[in-house]
């Protein structure tokens, strides 16, 4: 019993330390599509600390899913998980784009996320599922990031 309680509170107590973060970080205000090229390696959290048209992009990352080797000739079921806070009163959709890239730059793959919807003045977590070449995914360097906020 009095580990489930642990258990518990240690739940509660993480998301409350990732949203006082969000709410303390240093947000640069961009504009409305966001784009920008990344260092990011596969399994890494990617914190973009930007804010498009009232919504602050806490969070981006992309997991293999547990357990599972990476292998260059084998597909890979991979979550890409986004966390943005809503910083205005209404609804809003965040379209998400993420391009791989080799370290110089060139294109490996991409993932076009689900349109997320985001309440106002709430915090909003997706993890969506993809499956890619493990061989995509272990050249991984940079990431290029689009992201288009619709109010």
């Amino acid at each position: 019993m009095k580990l489930e309680w642990f258990v518990a509170l240690a739940i509660v107590f993480s998301g409350l330390t990732g949203l006082a973060e969000a709410q303390s970080a240093e947000y640069r205000s961009v504009e409305n599509p966001f784009q920008d090229e990344l260092d990011y390696r596969i399994g890494a959290t990617l914190r973009p600390e930007v804010e498009i048209d009232g919504i602050r992009w806490v969070r981006f990352a992309v997991q293999p899913k547990e357990g599972v080797e990476i292998v260059a000739d084998k597909t890979v079921p991979i979550t890409v998980e986004l966390d943005f806070v809503n910083r205005r009163s209404g609804g809003a959709q965040i379209t998400v784009i993420a391009l791989f890239e080799a370290a110089d730059g060139s294109p490996l793959d991409r993932v076009e996320c689900k349109t997320v919807r985001a309440g106002g003045d709430r915090p909003k977590e997706s993890v969506q599922k993809f499956k890619l070449p493990g061989s995509t995914l272990l050249a991984t360097r940079k990431v290029y990031l689009f992201a288009e906020v619709k109010r």
